[in-house]
């Protein structure tokens, strides 16, 4: 191993580094990173790894991989965990999805990706979203209490459609794709697309009870399928909300994914029951235990035509389940994503600048949970509804806060969604769906919900683990300076204060 690492050295730093993880690896782990290292640097054309080690040689790195490795040590260096998360990877998965995480997604969507969407920046002012969530199909094999999908027609979306959405999609660098529903494997012509589009990344959806042995073996086969089990916490509390015996189906359907070394994690919705069930070390360690290899978190909103208000988390269990999800970014080898509390690490609010939702039918909404569209898919290209006014009212919004823990125009700051679907006419997705506007009852809620929110808030985006509002600690990126890292995203709001980062913090390549 190299010695210890010179400060003034870039190159001895990032080696010296890479080969303290290296050498902490497993023997079938450390055989594995040369090959991925090998895998990624032919694709780049620059020279090979040495060979004791897996590191790519210091002498002659080329600015493409000195970039990859320079993120990997920044991660190393920064957060030990997420080395821990890659040792777990590199030891589970199969040969076949490995080379699909490899190809598809640390180069199409990591790299290649990017310098299309760069690209297109350039030439148009913004950027293409990063991920499109589709919905292929509407029907369903389960009915849980309080989902919105039951609002939708049930009804598969023409193959016809999707192909050509998707092939939009791939040509604007969107090569991440999330799969909702409705259940996603009832939908007829999944593996067709999974074939046709097998350069890229589906991360899907699923209750997971039609995974058995055929399914897992087909899952497995295809490697660009990442499925995200549903459950609600442990036994009792999945069965009460999905049905009985479906925690018993899941256990099982993640232990035949597990075994056969698919990429798969779970989904967990945070209610007023089982947010306290959610928000603890044994459950997270429960679903590492049974393979999971990554996790969402994504609190209950009344949304639909009947959401029932006394489902949603209190301000006091939304706050917890932050302080949780920050312990364990750094301290569980497992990516975690917590939907309403990562607002700092993704600059925000999502919807309309980095992500849209498709209905089965076609409609375009700027987020899984705001039901309203303008345009439909039969009659306007992707790229179209990206630029319209709807669009383009929400992104001159955001961020709808200074502070970037109260992201959300539906839970937060309820007078954006108002206020952008009156100003461009945006049609509600089925008879009801904008209820979340018209119902005194659930208005009123929802403003008493974001003050008493905002009240826990406000002192947290102040405290150490945003160090006052600068810097947050995100997956696969190390720690950030959030004004600098979003830099035009963020101008409009960025108070004088923040004008040049703390030296204590460094900025994000």
């Amino acid at each position: 191993m190299n010695g210890p690492p010179d400060a003034g050295n870039t190159d001895n730093n990032e080696n010296y580094v890479l080969d303290a993880w290296i050498q902490g690896l497993g023997e079938k782990a450390r055989a594995r990173i040369t090959t991925l290292v090998s895998g990624l640097v032919s694709r780049l054309g620059a020279p090979g790894p040495d060979e004791a080690t897996g590191r790519e040689n210091a002498a002659g790195l080329d600015d493409k991989v000195r970039a990859l490795l320079g993120g990997l040590v920044k991660n190393l260096e920064d957060n030990p965990s997420a080395g821990k998360w890659l040792a777990r990877l590199l030891e589970q998965l199969g040969d076949g999805p490995l080379e699909k995480m490899v190809e598809n997604f640390f180069f199409n969507v990591t790299y290649e990706s990017f310098a299309i969407r760069r690209d297109y920046q350039a030439r148009n002012g913004l950027l293409p979203p990063i991920t499109v969530v589709i919905n292929p199909t509407m029907r369903c094999n389960l009915k849980c209490s309080g989902c919105y999908a039951w609002n939708f027609s049930k009804k598969d979306m023409d193959y016809s459609l999707l192909k050509q959405l998707l092939e939009e999609l791939r040509d604007l660098g969107v090569r991440f794709i999330t799969v909702s529903g409705g259940e996603p494997l009832l939908y007829p012509y999944l593996d067709d697309m999974l074939q046709d589009f097998n350069d890229m990344i589906f991360m899907s959806y699923s209750n997971g009870i039609l995974i058995d042995d055929k399914m897992a073996d087909k899952i497995a086969g295809y490697g660009n399928f990442w499925p995200a089990l549903s459950v609600e916490g442990y036994e009792e509390e999945t069965d009460k909300r999905r049905g009985p015996g479906v925690y018993k189906k899941v256990l099982e359907a993640m232990d035949r994914l597990r075994k056969r070394g698919v990429m798969f994690g779970f989904s967990a919705t945070p209610v007023r029951n089982n947010s306290d069930i959610l928000a603890t070390d044994e459950f997270v360690d429960s679903m590492i235990e049974q393979g999971c290899l990554f996790g969402w978190f994504f609190n209950y909103i009344p949304v639909g035509r009947s959401p029932d208000i006394e489902l949603m988390p209190t301000p006091e269990q939304r706050d917890k389940l932050r302080q949780m999800s920050r312990r364990w970014i750094s301290g569980k080898p497992i990516f975690l994503g917590d939907f309403w509390n990562d607002g700092p690490a993704a600059g925000g609010c999502l919807s309309a600048s980095r992500y849209a939702y498709i209905t089965v039918e076609g409609n375009v909404q700027p987020c899984t949970f705001v039901h309203f569209y303008t345009h439909n898919l039969r009659n306007s290209s992707f790229e179209e509804i990206w630029n319209s006014p709807f669009f383009e009212a929400i992104r001159q919004k955001q961020p709808y806060d200074d502070n970037l823990l109260r992201p959300c125009k539906i839970i937060d700051r309820p007078e954006v969604l108002k206020e952008v679907v009156e100003e461009t006419g945006a049609m509600p997705s089925y008879p009801g769906a904008d209820n979340i506007l018209s119902d005194k009852k659930l208005r009123d809620f929802l403003k008493d919900y974001s003050e008493r929110y905002g009240a826990l808030a406000d002192p947290a985006w102040e405290g150490p683990d945003y160090e006052e509002g600068k810097s947050v600690l995100v997956p696969f990126l190390g720690r950030i300076n959030i004004w600098d890292f979003y830099g035009k995203r963020l101008h409009p709001r960025r108070p004088e204060k923040l004008q040049k980062a703390d030296s204590q913090v460094r900025d994000a390549p």
